[in-house]
């Protein structure tokens, strides 16, 4: 590997924030220096990527800056497009004996055979269609869902289904349809990622992708996990933090009863000191989750970071809520959240009308709740703010405010939304301790590290 790649490849792996230490950059170049007859992308894997969660970034620049530079710079020529085809083994009639028409924007998978070819998905996209849609201003997954239109896909992978369903298909042929179709999505997503990296001159539009900035909403199963393992690191480490009621050293105060005691074993010699251990703190945590069709997948990850650090609390309380509140907080306690996703998705038969009240909300806690919760507990509150054009009654958080220690509000839209018309986030904000945009994991990871230290 030239020298010239070799830091481009390091600046890119860092602007899509893997931390690469100038010790990983000297040991990489000291190896490929070295041991010539490895492969230079098994060195610099094993060296760059510290986290098994990485290893899908790597691998996608990798394949844009290294394996497949042309595309990154200025893409394939039209004549290649034109002459790329899926396949020469079956008719024009595509799957089933449905004759489909081609999208406007490039290859019909109906058109001709059913068998993908990886190879060939690189140049299954026109370059001028791929750069018509990034300058459009569509969001990444709306980019790759219109190509996926364009391309019949969807007929395509219906086609499939019927087939199957009829018995038309062979399994042997159901699963290589399957691998395909999971090959021809990587592929074109990853064809995407290259065209907006080249567009905006900046890897920005991958970083975007890495599942630790990506918006909760939209995790993968896969990067569900992975966000899930990160809270459970997350919690280990306040975990290691003891609390600060005896903190008259670093160690904690001196046990005097103690080393008299074991002075005694060695004829009134103090060998050592003894130190009383430190007591956590304990306080009350209250969590208050908008459980509505647009926040259901972020309150899952709230809960779940809650149950991960549930040992740094004296008492837990956890309700839902959408225009009136409902305790859960007998359900938060089983590992897998079984009982807590049920909850989310049954929320129907606890509200009355379907839209959220804050203002309702805020009155009901503060009516029927508030006088059960200790002065020293925290609230932390995940909602949008939107309040679908009903009264604030923010004297009712007010009062809120005024009783407990702290109120945190957790917020997954974007900041600038934060000032619509229905969004009532300017006239709540101002009874919270702080409020965070908490829209990725990387947004998690602060909340932790900030709201949660000090409990």
């Amino acid at each position: 590997m030239d020298g010239w790649k070799f830091i481009r490849l390091v600046h890119a792996l860092r602007q899509v924030s893997l931390a690469i230490s100038s010790q990983d950059i000297l040991n990489a170049q000291t190896c490929l220096f070295r041991f010539p007859d490895l492969a230079e992308k098994q060195i610099v894997k094993s060296l760059f990527i510290h986290r098994p969660q990485d290893f899908s970034i790597f691998e996608t620049v990798w394949r844009i800056l290294i394996e497949n530079p042309k595309s990154y710079e200025r893409g394939s020529s039209e004549e290649e497009i034109k002459n790329t085809v899926f396949g020469e083994n079956q008719d024009g009639l595509g799957i089933g004996g449905q004759g489909v028409g081609r999208g406007s924007g490039g290859i019909s998978l109906t058109e001709k055979g059913t068998v993908v070819d990886t190879a060939d998905v690189v140049n299954l996209i026109p370059v001028a269609r791929l750069e018509q849609l990034t300058c459009s201003g569509l969001e990444f997954e709306e980019m790759v869902q219109t190509i996926l239109v364009e391309m019949d896909y969807y007929t395509w992978i219906n086609s499939n289904d019927l087939a199957y369903q009829r018995c038309e298909l062979s399994e042997e042929a159901w699963y290589t349809h399957q691998d395909s179709r999971a090959s021809l999505l990587r592929e074109i997503r990853l064809q995407v990622l290259t065209a907006q990296v080249s567009h905006e001159n900046s890897w920005e539009p991958l970083a975007r992708q890495h599942w630790l900035f990506k918006p909760l909403s939209t995790l993968t199963d896969e990067e569900k996990g992975l966000v899930k393992l990160s809270i459970q690191k997350w919690a280990r480490k306040l975990a290691l933090r003891p609390g600060l009621r005896l903190k008259t050293s670093r160690r904690g105060s001196i046990d005097i009863s103690r080393i008299i005691q074991q002075s005694v074993q060695w004829d009134g010699i103090l060998f050592r000191l003894s130190y009383r251990q430190r007591i956590p703190r304990a306080p009350e945590l209250v969590v208050l989750c908008d459980v509505s069709n647009s926040m259901a997948a972020f309150a899952e990850f709230i809960i779940y970071m809650v149950t991960c650090l549930r040992a740094r609390f004296r008492k837990i309380r956890v309700f839902f809520f959408i225009d009136s509140v409902w305790d859960v907080s007998d359900s938060v306690w089983d590992d897998d959240l079984g009982e807590v996703k049920q909850e989310i998705k049954s929320w129907g038969r606890k509200a009355s009308s379907g839209f959220t009240d804050y203002g309702a909300v805020f009155r009901e806690l503060a009516e029927n709740i508030l006088s059960d919760l200790s002065s020293r507990a925290t609230l932390v509150i995940l909602g949008d703010g939107k309040n679908n054009y009903r009264p604030a009654q923010t004297e009712c958080l007010a009062q809120i405010s005024e009783k407990v220690r702290n109120v945190f509000w957790l917020n997954p839209l974007d900041i600038q939304d934060w000032n619509e018309r229905d969004n009532l986030m300017k006239e709540y904000q101002s009874y919270c301790s702080k409020v965070y945009q908490c829209r990725s994991a990387s947004d998690l990871q602060r909340i932790v590290q900030d709201v949660f230290r000090g409990g």
